[in-house]
């Protein structure tokens, strides 16, 4: 008899600045969204500020660099906005 979890693997869909990804972990880092949402960062010198709601844990709030969250199997928004340093 086969076995039906051998193929299954979890997903989970979270919006990133208003377009869908889809991860295959739960957890996701402050590094991993500021590549998601800028594949090529403005410039050096940028500092990001990653804003989350509807998350699994916690489940709102700001992320802080070198932090992560659990984001629920689907619809975490996360609005990752670009700083410059003045």
């Amino acid at each position: 008899m086969a076995n039906a979890e051998t193929d299954h693997e979890e997903k989970y869909v979270i919006v990133v600045n208003a377009e869908e990804f889809t991860l295959d972990h739960q957890a996701i880092t402050f590094k991993e969204l500021i590549e998601l949402a800028y594949p090529t960062p403005p410039s050096p010198e940028t500092r990001f500020t990653v804003t989350f709601y509807d998350a699994h844990d916690p489940r709102e709030g700001t992320l802080k660099r070198g932090s992560a969250v659990e984001v629920k199997k689907k619809d975490t928004v996360f609005n990752v906005k670009p700083t410059v340093k003045s």
